[in-house]
């Protein structure tokens, strides 16, 4: 799972940077890696913390089966904050927003 090509919605790429799609693909990546058990869906939702006085992006990764992972990355230059998804269909990787699927 999520070795096939990958794409970004128009949606996703005109209001996410790239600095936070390649985090959200390397979250994807190190589970692949570990060999978790992934699900075709997972849900990447993004917050914006405060930490020491400085904005820091927040990712929880979820899915359907039992699984959840905070994680605090500080170098993102504009933390946001709002839910995407990571599709699977097999053929192809989509990163997207739900209103978009």
């Amino acid at each position: 799972m999520f070795s096939s090509n990958r794409y970004v919605t128009k949606g996703v790429n005109d209001e996410v940077g790239q600095d936070i799609q390649q985090l959200l693909w390397s979250i994807i990546d190190v589970r692949k890696n570990r060999g978790d058990t992934m699900d075709y869906l997972q849900v990447l939702e993004l917050f914006v913390e405060v930490q020491e006085g400085r904005a820091v992006q927040k990712v929880c990764n979820r899915q359907e089966q039992p699984y959840h992972q905070e994680i605090i990355f500080k170098s993102v230059e504009r933390p946001i904050q709002t839910t995407i998804w990571v599709i699977d269909s097999g053929d192809y990787c989509t990163m997207l927003y739900p209103h978009e699927y």
